[in-house]
This record gives structure tokens, sequence and C-alpha cells, in this order.
């Protein structure tokens, strides 16, 4: 009689072995040092939101925080990416003031006035 669970789901005898299982790859976690509570992120957002409009663009703001503009889009929307501190950094920076002020929502953007002298 004839054994059919022999020799296997993969194929014949002369068949070569079955292939390893892919171990399964674990997912880092983030570090939690850099991570903004709620009221920090979404200042943060309000800031990248309010910046766009006096550079112009998400392409203008993200030239000058030297990082793709798709990523500084996710951030600024409030169901995309939450920003890190270092997002936070890097855009009180660009904004010329202190990363405090950008956390705290204090953050008072004025466009350039055109056609008058100051």
């Amino acid at each position: 009689m004839h054994d059919l669970s022999w020799p296997g789901s993969y194929g014949q005898e002369n068949d070569p072995p079955c292939p390893p299982a892919a171990p399964e790859e674990r997912r880092r976690r983030k570090s939690g040092a850099l991570m903004l509570s709620e009221d920090e992120a979404r200042h943060v957002r309000v800031a990248v939101r309010k910046l766009r409009r006096a550079f112009g663009s998400f392409n203008a703001l993200a030239a000058r925080l030297d990082m793709p503009a798709n990523t500084v889009r996710r951030i600024a929307n409030p169901k995309g990416t939450p920003p890190t501190g270092t997002f936070a950094i890097r855009l009180a920076a660009v904004a010329g003031v202190a990363v405090e002020v950008l956390l705290g929502g204090k953050l008072v953007v004025t466009t350039p006035v055109i056609g008058r002298a100051a």
C-alpha cells in the first residue's frame, strides 16, 4: 500500500529540500526619550502649518528642514505621523525661536509686508 504522507508537501524525492522558514522580524520600539506629549505634538503641528504659510509651501519648508516634503505633510496632518523631539528641534531652528516657545504653542509667525519699508 502507498504512503501518501511521504515525501511531504514539498515535492518528490529528487526535489530540493523545503526552504527554511524565514524568521519573523521583530519590530523595534521607538525610544520614549524624544516622544512628545499630545499637547506638544499639537503645538508642533500648528507651528508646521503656520510656517508653511510663511514660507509659501511645504516644499519650501521641507527644503529648509532638509527633509522630504511628504514627511513634513504627514507630520502636519493630525491623523498622520506624530512629530518627534528631533523634528521639533529642527523646526525651531528654521523658525529662529527656542524649542520651549515652539512646544508651548506661543509661536507667532508674521509674514513680511511686501512693498513697505520697515
